[in-house]
């Protein structure tokens, strides 16, 4: 019996393809910007009104006060990681970056992440 092996072809399209899916992480800056844009896109959540104590220019404020405007900014308290974990439920609307996350999914967010409502109100742990 003889073993089938894929074309060359083939093999090559899968190396590709799995090539094009890694690459670098995305830097902290862009985690935390991607956070910021998502929980102030219009029209807001009445709980990022109300907890963040945000003006019309919600996104500016928040990236100011928290540092994350800065390319080289780097997360320390809270973590890359927390951070990540308190972002997953603003994906789950999609991930395209215009996605307005559900006010459930913002509220969720909050809830589970009291460390990260700090940091965007700019309290230091």
């Amino acid at each position: 019996m003889h073993a089938v092996r894929p074309p060359p072809l083939l093999l090559l399209a899968a190396s590709l393809g799995a090539a094009a899916c890694s690459g670098p992480e995305a830097p902290d800056a862009d985690v935390c910007a991607d956070y910021v844009h998502r929980i102030c896109l219009p029209p807001r959540c009445a709980r990022v009104d109300a907890e963040l104590n945000v003006a019309a220019t919600c996104e500016a404020v928040l990236l100011q006060r928290t540092g994350c405007g800065n390319p080289a900014f780097a997360f320390t308290v809270p973590t890359r990681e927390r951070f990540l974990s308190c972002r997953a439920p603003l994906l789950r609307q999609g991930d395209g970056r215009e996605q307005h996350p559900a006010c459930e999914d913002v509220s969720e967010s909050f809830d589970r992440c009291a460390d990260v409502v700090s940091f965007l109100n700019g309290v230091a742990p």
